[in-house]
């Protein structure tokens, strides 16, 4: 009986013990740094894919593995003690650290949030290694499997009569284990494995925001500011127009409403506008759920560092299969600069408190939405006096314009600011990283041609990639940027 459940052990332990062996030299600093630097050269920035390397990792060791000793469980259990070791444990010292919005103010860690986001990972590495395990598994049937019973056979027919006796007996074990019923304890197990795979499943579900955002997205809440009369925060609406210039569709679109909006000392003022455009992938929340738009405007409201403002964050997304780069299509069956040029801007001007004028409404956005900001402000001058541009490009990209060159140079910032001198007049503020490749080059060609044209602009460099966490830095500063007149907004009433 020992001997039995020591043959059925033995393969879990060396599945086990070869993952773990597998993981060491894969989670190796060289190895895991230049999958890194690979995946970051694909676009993305360093906490995303320090995860995905990790989780990568994970899969190799539980797929060695599954290869060597074809236990599953084994090859899962010592593929994710590895990314724990070797991933997880470093990311939740990093987030145990004191973290500080970009002007420096603690924000509190949202203990809960870690431990979920861990709980979170967890699975996702484990939901690896079953897929590692699975393949190792079968790999180890068609690779290793032939040349191991060649060896064996070839041992039963000229090895030593004991060792022959041996195996024979083993095989014979092996042979009614295989064809015995299974007992109530095995079929226990069996449903028990089911039950675990579909909790990982269940629970790995909704860690679509890692890759999306970042890992540590949503861990630290904002800081707390109080004035004389108490906390301030804004309040966030949802709202929809419909919009003539995307064929009568309803668009939504989330509104922050600064502090003073809704109280009685306000319901006499008016405010500036900032639209806030969205990249690709990307939705109408994500300036708010990544970006911190509104924890920002908050807070640099209740420091008394920038003035109210009115923050408006539309749904750029189009037609299925494309992006809409925030542009008029060549076809104009998608006219997505109409939309947030007039519709929008007239609905948000007819229903909420604003400055209707250029010199109080700004556009800004992100990668595809800092593109889209600069287009349409270049283009519609008139309607934004301010524009930021984060991480954006200056030359139209994309299968929306068609093949029409003529086309492509009208929707190109680079193309369109020496001929157009009404846009010359915009405020101008230029994100870029240092790390965000193609986009740090476009930005200073960018800004090399409004020094030639001898346009004034403000640019904002800083060290990382393609990230929000820089996003959410920029944004700060450039609400800080942002100057609105005070004299008159003091005296602009209903």
């Amino acid at each position: 009986m020992n001997r039995r459940r020591l043959t059925a052990f033995l393969p879990v332990f060396v599945s086990l013990l070869l993952a773990l062996v597998s993981g060491v030299v894969l989670f190796n600093g060289l190895i895991i740094s230049n999958l890194v630097s690979f995946i970051i050269n694909t676009g993305l920035d360093q906490q995303r894919a320090q995860l995905i390397a990790a989780l990568i990792m994970t899969a190799g060791a539980a797929l060695l593995g599954g290869a060597g000793g074809r236990r599953k469980v084994g090859a899962m259990l010592g593929a994710g003690s590895m990314f724990s070791f070797g991933y997880l444990t470093a990311f939740i010292q990093s987030e145990l650290q004191p973290f500080r919005d970009p002007g420096g103010i603690l924000e509190p860690l949202n203990s809960g949030a870690l431990l979920y986001t861990a709980g979170e990972m967890v699975a996702l590495a484990l939901l690896s290694a079953f897929v590692g395990a699975a393949v190792g598994k079968a790999l180890g049937e068609v690779v290793l499997d032939p040349p191991y019973w060649l060896l064996r056979l070839t041992w039963q027919r000229y090895g030593p009569v004991r060792v022959r006796k041996i195996m024979q007996r083993n095989e014979a074990m092996a042979s009614a284990h295989a064809t015995h019923t299974p007992s109530v304890k095995e079929l226990f197990g069996s449903w028990l494995g089911t039950l675990i795979m579909l909790s990982l499943i269940l629970f790995a579900s909704g860690s679509s925001e890692f890759f999306i955002y970042a890992p540590d997205n949503g861990l630290h809440t904002p800081p707390l500011l109080h004035t004389k009369s108490g906390p301030v925060h804004g309040t966030i609406v949802q709202d929809e127009v419909v919009s003539p210039a995307l064929n009568m569709q309803k668009r939504s679109f989330l509104v922050y409403l600064p502090p003073s909006y809704n109280t009685v000392q306000g319901r006499e003022k008016r405010y500036p506008t900032l639209y806030l455009l969205h990249g690709s992938p990307g939705g109408e929340r994500d300036w708010f759920s990544a970006g911190k738009a509104d924890q920002s405007a908050d807070t640099l409201i209740a420091l008394n560092k920038m003035p109210e403002v009115i923050l408006i964050l539309p749904d750029g997304n189009g037609r299925a299969g494309t992006t809409s780069e925030w542009g008029n299509s060549f076809d104009h069956r998608q006219n997505m600069e109409t939309f947030v040029a007039l519709d929008l801007v007239r609905y948000v001007d007819q229903k909420y408190r604003t400055i209707a004028q250029a010199a109080y409404r700004g556009i800004g956005g992100l990668s595809m939405g800092g593109f889209g900001a600069m287009n349409i402000a270049v283009h519609h001058a008139d309607v934004f006096g301010f524009v930021i541009s984060l991480g954006g490009y200056y030359r139209a990209e994309g299968s929306i314009w068609g093949e029409n060159a003529a086309y492509l140079r009208e929707n190109s910032p680079l193309d369109v600011l020496p001929t157009n001198k009404g846009a010359w007049k915009l405020h101008m503020y230029i994100g870029v990283a240092t790390k965000d490749q193609p986009y740090y080059s476009d930005s200073k060609q960018f800004v090399q041609e409004l020094d030639r044209l001898h346009i004034p602009y403000h640019l904002d460099i800083q060290s990382g990639f393609h990230s929000w966490i820089v996003w959410q830095t920029q944004l700060y500063n450039a609400f800080l940027w942002l100057h609105w007149e005070r004299r008159q907004l003091a005296r602009t009433m209903v």
